[in-house]
Order: C-alpha cells, then structure tokens, then sequence
C-alpha cells in the first residue's frame, strides 16, 4: 500500500516502529491521510467505489494507465475504470479492503 502511494507522489509522513497503521501526504499539499492495516476480506467493488481517496492530475489517464502497469508489475490485480474522461478510478482487491483511488484532471477542482 505504501508503495502505490508513492508512485502517486506521496510519502511516509508518521509510521511508528511495528505499527500497522501510517500516515501518508503528498508533497506540497497541506494533509495527511492515515490507512489502518486490516486482516478481513474485502468489500464488494459496487460498496468500496462509494468511498474513495482522491488524487488530481493533469492527465488522469495516463496516470491511470502508468499506476496499473506499476500495480500488476507486482504481482498484484487492478481493476481500473471511470466515471468520465476526467475522472478514473482503480481498486487493488488484495490491497484495499474498504475503498478506492480515484484520479481526476485538475480542471475538476479548479
């Protein structure tokens, strides 16, 4: 999980020694997201797509298409898809439990 994070430009910002828990920011943006680690069986897609971490970038589908080859790269399954042409979204089912990533172009914010 922390990994994909930081192909997604995020870092460590607090993990105590053994915790099963982190915090991760994304440099030069002012938050923190903290992720628990869970040993239980993820939820079904229709549920986890109801809550998702959001993530902006110029063109979401490239990066889109960039995280997914990452993900299988180790050895682990992306099941990516999207709203609109400029908002994507991808589930890891062996990594998340409870949510999904979403990446969407800036325009959407601003």
């Amino acid at each position: 999980m922390l990994e994909l994070f930081e192909q997604l430009g995020c870092r460590v910002s607090y993990r105590e020694e053994g915790a099963t828990w982190a915090m991760v920011e994304q440099e030069g943006l002012r938050f923190d997201i903290q992720f628990i680690e869970r040993d239980r069986e993820p939820m079904a897609l229709e549920l986890k797509r109801e809550s998702h971490v959001a993530f902006i970038s110029s063109d979401p589908k490239r990066e889109m298409e960039r995280i997914e080859k990452w993900i299988e790269s180790q050895g682990k399954t992306c099941m990516a898809d999207s709203w609109s042409d400029k908002e994507y979204y991808f589930d890891c089912p062996e990594v998340f439990v409870d949510f999904v990533i979403e990446v969407m172009h800036r325009s959407v914010v601003e």
